[in-house]
């Protein structure tokens, strides 16, 4: 109910900050993770140029596109929610967005979600094991790829956050990334012991790597930084990992990235 009002960006920001704190009370070691996941929701949301578009793959409960809307109301948003209930209220609160209700992946038809009921936000194409059965809901929904439903070369800035799918967005989107060459944000997890989509964290570095993008934690999106190798990639997964959210970049956009980064963040040019 309060996202996307001025009470709802208080509160968010409220919440980030406790949590900030928890962390240092009680786990120190996992501060800097969650500081880099804090600071990826910022950049993000912010880094879309004006009158581009903004695409945010696995939009829950509409948060990030609240964001987008406040940073600059120029920016087009193109949002993508499997879960039934999810899309429906996004709708309502968001009318004026193109908002698809399917899971995105690298292919098309019909397919089993699993809905985590306690906890809305792990809901995932992959059969959980881990939590209680009597927790998780399956349903079927419409998959597509994004490349059947998004032509458009004006796409500045992708947010994909499907709970280990997310290589799967890649490969349905692969004409849509080539075309318009999109600053990429992306969740990468370590792999739970249930995995059950087969996507593996050196296919995701090596998706990118052939598609000649860079991949960064947050924190180094605003400074000279050649990117992770893949077994810096892998090595940032173990406890205690270096973030869940990482910058993919196109090469050939590194320079203007890290400008655009370090003036949303305020930062002068000798930092």
């Amino acid at each position: 109910m309060l996202v996307g009002t001025a009470v709802g960006k208080i509160a968010l920001a409220g919440r980030d900050r406790i949590a900030l704190l928890h962390t240092a009370l009680f786990c120190p070691e996992a501060v800097g993770m969650l500081a880099n996941d804090q600071l990826a929701t910022a950049l993000a949301t912010s880094l879309c140029r004006p009158n581009k578009i903004f695409m945010d793959v696995g939009a829950h409960i509409g948060s990030v596109i609240a964001a987008v809307m406040q940073h600059d109301p120029s920016i087009k948003i193109i949002g993508f929610e499997a879960m039934p209930e999810k899309i429906a209220k996004l709708r309502r609160k968001f009318p004026s967005i193109d908002l698809h209700g399917c899971a995105v992946g690298n292919l098309s038809g019909e397919v089993s979600f699993f809905i985590n009921q306690k906890q809305s936000g792990y809901s995932s194409l992959a059969r959980p094991s881990n939590v209680s059965q009597s927790t998780v809901k399956e349903i079927r929904v419409p998959i597509r790829k994004i490349d059947e439903l998004v032509t458009s070369d004006q796409v500045d800035v992708m947010k994909i956050d499907v709970e280990g799918a997310e290589l799967g967005v890649l490969q349905g989107g692969e004409a849509l990334i080539l075309k318009s060459r999109p600053t990429i944000m992306f969740e990468s997890a370590p792999i739970p012991a249930d995995d059950s989509l087969g996507y593996t964290k050196e296919a995701m570095w090596e998706w990118l790597n052939a598609h000649d993008y860079l991949v960064l934690v947050p924190n180094r999106v605003a400074h000279i930084d050649p990117g992770l190798s893949c077994d810096g990639f892998l090595e940032s997964h173990r406890y205690p990992r270096r973030t869940t959210n990482y910058f993919a970049i196109p090469k050939e956009r590194h320079l203007e990235i890290r400008h655009a980064a370090r003036r949303v963040l305020n930062m002068s040019v000798s930092c």
